[in-house]
């Protein structure tokens, strides 16, 4: 048993070191399209983030996502919060020169592959200025 437990953590942490824990999608290309129903703005992107980590028995934070330096992950810190990931896409937002992010939306969700829990929290809005 506790040599499956291994090889499972050992599984995660390999998957979890290839990929990115965070990131910020930018959907630039409106069309001339306007994001909101308020004719004053001009709209500059579509953002969407995700963070998302693994969780050893849905409680204790194994590797998520570095919301401080998107596309890294961080270890032992729990970062898969509503809160955090509003304040990734809000930079973004800024770096871009947006000056306000419209219908901003979140969503958390996770799922179990025993002992581990997959945690996420995907939010997106449109950056305007």
């Amino acid at each position: 048993m506790i040599k499956k437990t291994l090889m499972i953590l050992a599984a995660a942490v390999m998957v979890a070191g290839f990929t990115a824990c965070s990131s910020v999608e930018t959907a630039p290309q409106l069309n001339n399209m306007n994001l909101t129903a308020n004719s004053n703005v001009t709209p500059y992107a579509h953002l969407n983030g995700q963070v998302w980590g693994i969780y050893f028995l849905n409680l204790l934070p194994v590797f998520t996502g570095n919301t401080s330096k998107v596309g890294q992950c961080v270890v032992f810190k729990d970062t898969v919060k509503v809160e955090n990931a509003v304040r990734m896409l809000t930079h973004k937002a800024a770096v871009l020169d947006a000056t306000a992010v419209t219908d901003l939306t979140s969503f958390r969700s996770s799922f179990w592959i025993f002992p581990f829990a997959i945690k996420t929290v995907d939010v997106s809005g449109n950056a305007v200025k």
